[in-house]
């Protein structure tokens, strides 16, 4: 029985509210009907009135207006959530990053987790793209000069030292220790 009235109060509601009518309007069938029958309303809504009330929300009935402002607030409230859960989620990154940077520094096991692993790959990484910059045609000479302590630390964190050619991940085609072989440039 239960889900026989279901069915009966859907029909209604679409009766009162087409589908179409609905979706034009941005709303619920079930939300638009419950009002129009709050309201007294027992004529079918008509797509081109839709049409007109989108267009022109002052001439909407009141009934209808209120619903266009719930709905409003509501898209403005989820997008808030979803900016504050952005900014909280920049900001544990940051803090994460300031971690990350602090342990690399002291030489400490980087805290558990992939945010954290990821965090002290990207310096890393970038370290390394920093070396070749400024490792020349010709490599020699103190390399890790060009780069701040906590990428060098990072380095070594990967297993990279900045005076050992060798061990580098990155390397530029004309790099001599590696003729021949195949870059991540190429």
């Amino acid at each position: 029985m239960g889900k026989r009235r279901l069915t009966a109060q859907k029909r209604a509601d679409r009766a009162l509210c087409p589908v179409q009518v609905a979706h034009l309007l941005g709303l619920k069938v079930h939300v638009v009907a419950e009002a129009m029958r709050a309201h007294g309303v027992t004529q079918p809504l008509q797509a081109a009135q839709a049409r007109q009330w989108r267009k022109d929300p002052g001439s909407a009935p009141d009934w209808l207006t209120v619903l266009f402002t719930e709905a409003a607030v509501r898209a403005a409230q989820s997008q808030a959530r979803q900016e504050r859960g952005a900014l909280e989620e920049e900001h544990r990154l940051l803090l994460l990053r300031d971690t990350v940077e602090r342990r690399l520094l002291a030489g400490e096991r980087i805290p558990g987790g992939y945010d954290a692993e990821l965090i002290a790959e990207d310096i890393a990484f970038t370290a390394s793209k920093e070396l070749v910059r400024g490792c020349g045609p010709v490599c020699g000479g103190p390399v890790a000069d060009v780069l701040l302590p906590v990428e060098v630390a990072a380095l070594s964190w990967a297993g990279v030292d900045p005076d050992e050619h060798s061990t580098w991940v990155v390397h530029r085609g004309d790099c001599p220790d590696v003729a021949g072989e195949p870059s991540l440039w190429d």
